[in-house]
Order: structure tokens, then sequence, then C-alpha cells
């Protein structure tokens, strides 16, 4: 197809994103249905944006945006694109969420799990249709440590979304992941005061990644642990590098590493049972993954955290937090109202 034909065309699916510390976007266009699978083993070999959900379903399966048609573009400031008009469901997501942390609580008292992390959704109606590109633009500006991506998939609506995880990238030989628990307020103190639930779900995060990754890796190095900031808020983190085994590929290792107990809990697979049970809605593509995959034989995927995803003059925002045996549902509760609010700045006027 000549680039006269292609240009007179529209995308039907597309991604836009930024790594982190880049002053540039790469935009991927694809003019026909993006391809859709059910598991991870069966994505191609061949370079796209990879976007993987939570759970795979027939109504949130894994998407491949193959790039017709690629562009790089410097980032450039945005005004402010929209405003929150009003949020119509708070108090209906607190009255869910309150029976949500009972139900884990008693998953605790009968000694199933060792942590959850329970999410919930916020929908804001905006008093404004939404650009979602100059939103994008907008989060590169506010977050430029973080990953930021927008995407639209006939199959999956347009998600934006502004993380600070890697769940898997690659540099020459060497591939890197992080363990990523706990969260405060950010602030200027380097010598944030961590509690001990903070510390101790990082432990379990960091020891339950290193002990899944020994099978599939060589020359495993993890650092000291650190504070992450990640806009209003910071973490706790552990980068971890490696090599991998002549034998093992990506998808193997993707497989091995998703969902994180960051997103999930553990055990991993009860945590994941639960969370099916017991949150009232799906989490979508939120918690899952994604990013630019064999792209000049590069990957640089990251998890689906700080994310939104957008309508005309909706967007519906998406937190949750990791729960522990001593966790408090109030302090629970506020940890994803800071959470959210990392991306409600993003559609709030200053």
């Amino acid at each position: 197809m000549n680039v006269m034909a292609i240009n007179n065309m529209t995308p039907q699916a597309f991604a836009l994103f930024k790594c982190p510390h880049e002053n540039v976007f790469t935009r991927i266009e694809q003019f026909s249905k993006p391809r859709t699978f059910q598991t991870l083993e069966d994505i191609p070999t061949t370079g796209g944006y990879l976007i993987a959900p939570f759970v795979c379903s027939e109504e949130c399966p894994i998407l491949f945006i193959e790039p017709d048609a690629t562009s790089v573009s410097e980032i450039e400031p945005t005004a402010d694109v929209s405003d929150i008009g009003f949020v119509d469901d708070a108090l209906e997501e607190r009255r869910a969420y309150s029976k949500a942390f009972k139900s884990v609580s008693e998953m605790f008292d009968n000694k199933a799990i060792k942590k959850l992390v329970l999410s919930r959704r916020l929908n804001c109606k905006l008093s404004s249709n939404l650009d979602a590109e100059k939103l994008f633009l907008r989060a590169c500006t506010l977050r430029p440590n973080n990953f930021v991506a927008l995407w639209h998939t006939p199959v999956s609506g347009t998600w934006l979304v502004a993380t600070p995880e890697p769940l898997l990238e690659r540099t020459n030989s060497v591939w890197h992941t992080v363990a990523l628990a706990g969260t405060l307020p950010w602030n200027d103190n380097k010598d944030a005061l961590w509690d001990n639930k903070n510390k101790e779900e990082q432990v379990l995060v960091k020891d339950f990644i290193a002990t899944t990754l020994k099978p599939v890796t060589e020359d495993m190095d993890i650092s000291p642990t650190y504070s992450l900031r990640s806009g209003n808020i910071q973490h706790l983190c552990n980068d971890i590098t490696f090599t991998l085994k002549d034998n093992v590929n990506l998808c193997q290792v993707l497989q091995t590493l998703h969902p994180t107990p960051a997103v999930c809990g553990l055990p991993r697979e009860k945590s994941k049972s639960a969370i099916l049970e017991i949150e009232p809605t799906s989490r979508f593509y939120y918690a899952g993954f994604s990013g630019p995959y064999l792209l000049e034989e590069q990957a640089m995927l990251y998890v689906s955290l700080r994310c939104m995803q957008l309508n005309a003059n909706m967007a519906t925002l998406y937190a949750g937090g990791g729960i522990m045996p001593e966790s408090k549902e109030n302090e629970e509760w506020e940890e994803t109202v800071r959470k959210m609010a990392t991306m409600r700045q993003l559609i709030k006027r200053n």
C-alpha cells in the first residue's frame, strides 16, 4: 500500500506511547481490525503494540495492534482539556468497597490468602467533550517519569495509562522488571516513614517475583529498596535485572510474571479467583499490561496501573491497593482516593 493511500484511510486501531524520561512519543496505526487472542502463547512474533487485560475473556481479549503506519513526534505542552462536572457514583462505590473489604478480611481470618489487591472504579462525568490526544499530551507533560500510553481498538474502546511499573523491558540482552508495593503521599523528604504493613507487602512482592523468575532466568540482580515517585504518591520499589536462559522465550516470561502480586495478591491463583468473585465490576484492561512489543527487536511492557477508560463525556478511573491482615478499611479507601487523584489531575482544570 502506498503512502498516499494510507494517508487517506482512517485507522481502526491506534496506540500512542511515551517512554519514561523521553520528550517524544510514538504513534502506531492499524487500518484493519487488530487481531485478538485468548492466551499469550498465541501472540505474533512480529512487532506491534501489545495490550493484555487482567484476565482474558471473550469480552476482554489480548489485543495486538500492527504498525501499518508509524511516526515519532515531539511532545508539546497542551492546555487543560476538560473538567470534571460531577462524580455520580462516589457514594455507591464507597458502599461496594466496604462490602468487598469485609469479604477480603474474612479470607484473612481463614488464612486463605496473605495479600489481596482490592480495586474499584469511579465514573467522572465531564463538562465538555474530551479530546483524548490532548489528554495524552497533558499526561506526558505532567508525568515525565511514567510510561504514558493512549490506545483505541473497536473491542477495548479508548484507554489512557500513566504508569510507573514496568512488567518487562529489555535493553540489549538484559531484562528488567520491578517489585512495586506500598503507597504514601509524595513529599520532598527522601526518608519517608514507611510502616510495617507497607514494608511487609513489599517483601512479599519482591520474594514472589524473584522466586517465580528463578527457573527461567540467569544472573539475577535485585537492587536495594527505594522510594519511587509517581505523581503525588510514592511506592516502595526494587529493580530486578536478569538474562533469560537459552530455552526460554518472551511469552514464557510474561506468563510467569502476569499478574504480579502488585495487582493481584498471594497466593496468586487463589487471589485472582477471589478478585473475580468479590469485586463488583470487571477490571477489563486495568491491571493488565501494554506496550511496544518486538518493535525494532525491543520490548517495553508496562502494568496498566494508573489508568482510565474514556468516552466522549465520561472518564472511568480505576485504582486498587494491597490488602494485608493488618489493613484498615478507611486507610485503604484513602489510598485508592490518592491514586485516582493522580489521574483526576489530568482532567481537572487548575
